[in-house]
This record gives structure tokens, sequence and C-alpha cells, in this order.
């Protein structure tokens, strides 16, 4: 069930998410990152400072409300699933 709703939500997903999103997104690579890096930030007029932080436990506290609300699949099915990882 869940590798169905898969193939139905990665051309949503591809098409409405961030387009310089990297992680866990299929077809996508560190390589890529890097070089969307170089080209923001070797421009002239790019940030000054790049922030770095550690996202370790970040998965750990996604809120399910927002996942429910903005997830675009049926809501009974996306709450067993959040609710079967606690």
């Amino acid at each position: 069930m869940q590798a169905l709703y898969l193939l139905a939500l990665l051309p949503v997903a591809k098409t409405t998410g961030d387009r310089n999103s990297y992680g866990f997104r299929p077809g996508r690579s560190t390589t890529d990152a890097i070089v969307q890096c170089h080209v923001l930030l070797g421009r002239s007029f790019s940030a000054q400072w790049v922030f770095e932080a550690d996202i370790r436990g970040c998965f750990d506290h996604i809120d399910h409300q927002w996942l429910i609300d903005n997830v675009p699949m049926d809501k009974g099915v996306l709450r067993k699933w959040l609710k079967a990882g606690s």
C-alpha cells in the first residue's frame, strides 16, 4: 500500500516541492546540492554567511497535524501511518 501511495505522490512532490531540495529525493545527489551551492554562493551579490545546522532528531519532531493538513492523500491512511511510527 505504501508503495502505491509513493508512486502516486512522487509526481506531486516533484511539481510542488522545493526545487532546491536534495535530501531523500529520487534522482538527486550530494553532487547536485554542491553544484547548486556553488552556483548560488559564487555570485558577487551572494550571502556572505552560510548557516550550518545539525538536524539530528528533526524527523522525530515533525508536526503530524501539518502533514495531515498539507499532504494530498487519504487522511485516514496517513493518520494510521503516522501513529504506527510512534
